[in-house]
């Protein structure tokens, strides 16, 4: 028995170092196995594409002049990480999700931080910051600018902000959308964002609080505008276009000659330095307002990660706040933002051509006063017509197609009126008609009548009563313009009260004027 425990101890002696040995070489050939980008793309993980896409990318050795390689480990954990525990659980959870279903995508959202890529050795910012490339084929760029604190609005950036997998053949690259997102999204004009202004005040609104009436109507001169334009400024701040585009300094003239001393050259050198706006021939180079998506039955926005909440929706649009939360999280701009276009369009007159607003600005305002009633002062009150109430629009009476200067414009007759109405509707718009000019020709000899007053009474008034006077007949010619341009029959009844209006400030006009 004593020979027996003798010869157990002493092979547990030996048996013991050995044993750990082998433990401790099966850990280290764990360790070192799971560590490689062959174990994490080739033997357990669903990371095939990412796999083949970084053996073909610049962080293999075979691809770069130094012989380098950046493994998945090196990249996806800081500098000492990727040996601790953390790094395991980290594989583990992948692991798991893995052996759960495999065929579910990866559930895990790749990090790869800064630390990783600017360590000593790899990309540092020393080496790179200040150095002038060439993206896509007519940009430049320089990284030192978004380093800053004031690349996106005071938030810190990150690499994987704009480096990030796009395509299948790619283990990463930067997409042109992450640059127009940040340098050309603009904020969508709305109703709520507009106010009348003159010479940079703004007027006081009428009872409705309606932007047309207060700024159309009762302040001759204002117009409608938008705190936030919806222009791209091409010539400053972030989306001008010297900031990733060599500025040509060939000539635009295709008729000078080499040599021809007696005019100088037209570039876009000389056109920047006269302060021409880029969109003058550069226009709707620009698609797109990268909205955010809050999220509704078709499509998840903010839900995707969110519940539901009203809390939520309205912190939604807080800018500041969301770029807060959500930069740092390393939450993809496009969870959130919808994609924005930039690129030169192959014709440059048809879709100006087939765009009237772009010269015509503000058409048919008049009009649109008219047939919706909207007050032009607080003692008139709103007349809607009677078709705008059933919501018929310009189309449903303007079906007679006219030609006009060789081009045809849709009109209105009486046939229209009669193919709804009944036949003795047929004379009832030539009747508008003759009853609308009737009354425009009233006012229109009383307003010459106010006119000629003034010019008479001028030398013996005072410059207070003579600007009091100028007001009045200013007031009644837009009171006479919305009838007078926006066509009276497009609501007879309230054509004929506005036009009471503006006889009656033309008559106290001439009052004034004559009284002295």
């Amino acid at each position: 028995m004593g020979i027996k425990l003798n010869l157990t101890l002493k092979g547990t002696l030996i048996a013991l170092p050995i044993l750990a040995l082998v433990v401790i070489g099966a850990w280290a050939g764990v360790e070192t196995y799971t560590g490689t980008s062959a174990f994490c793309g080739g033997s357990c993980h669903t990371m095939t594409e990412q796999y083949q896409a970084w053996q073909a990318d610049k962080h293999h050795h075979k691809n770069n002049p130094e012989g380098k390689e950046a493994g998945c480990v090196n990249c996806h954990f800081l500098p000492g990480e990727k040996y601790g525990l953390k790094a395991k659980w980290e594989g583990l959870r992948h692991l798991a999700a893995y052996l759960y279903d495999k065929k579910a995508p990866l559930p895990i959202r790749p990090v790869v931080k800064d630390g990783a890529c600017l360590q000593s050795g790899c990309h540092e910012k020393k080496n790179f910051e200040d150095k002038e490339l060439k993206f896509a084929e007519k940009a430049r760029f320089k990284h030192k600018v978004h380093f800053g604190d004031k690349a996106l609005g005071g938030h810190k950036i990150t690499c994987d902000t704009c480096h990030f997998k796009v395509t299948e053949k790619k283990h990463f690259e930067v997409p042109k959308d992450i640059c127009f997102l940040c340098h050309l999204k603009l904020e969508k004009p709305t109703l709520e964002k507009a106010v009348a202004q003159k010479n940079g005040t703004q007027p006081k609104k009428s009872v409705d609080e309606s932007p047309i009436a207060a700024s159309i109507v009762m302040q001759p001169g204002f117009k409608i505008s938008f705190k936030n334009a919806t222009t791209i400024d091409f010539n400053a701040g972030a989306s001008r276009c010297a900031i990733c585009h060599t500025i040509p300094t060939k000539s635009l003239q295709a008729q000078l000659k080499a040599g021809d001393s007696l005019k100088e050259a037209i570039t876009h050198q000389s056109i920047k330095k006269a302060g021409v706006p880029c969109e003058s021939c550069h226009f709707e180079v620009v698609k797109g307002h990268g909205e955010v998506n809050t999220g509704n039955v078709v499509a998840n926005g903010c839900l995707t990660c969110h519940n539901r909440s009203d809390d939520l929706l309205k912190k939604a649009k807080d800018k500041e706040l969301m770029h807060a939360k959500h930069v740092p999280a390393k939450a993809d701009c496009f969870d959130c933002h919808s994609v924005i276009e930039h690129k030169n369009r192959t014709d440059h007159l048809d879709f100006v051509r087939e765009d009237c607003g772009l010269c015509h600005q503000d058409q048919h305002k008049y009009q649109r006063i008219l047939l919706s009633g909207t007050p032009v002062n607080t003692e008139v009150a709103a007349t809607p017509h009677l078709m705008f109430n059933v919501n018929v629009n310009c189309m449903g009476c303007h079906q007679k197609k006219t030609l006009s200067k060789g081009h045809a414009v849709r009109t209105a007759d009486g046939e229209t009126c009669a193919a709804c109405h009944t036949p003795q509707h047929r004379k009832m718009l030539e009747d508008w008609k003759k009853t609308v000019v009737r009354e425009i020709n009233d006012v229109e000899e009383l307003e010459k009548e106010a006119v000629t007053a003034l010019a008479e009474a001028k030398a013996k008034l005072a410059p207070e009563k003579i600007s009091a006077i100028e007001k009045l007949i200013a007031e009644g010619r837009e009171y006479l313009n919305v009838v007078r341009f926006g066509n009276g029959v497009h609501n007879k009844k309230y054509s004929i009260t506005i036009l009471d209006q503006a006889f009656t400030k033309f008559e106290t006009a001439v009052e004034e004027a004559e009284g002295g």
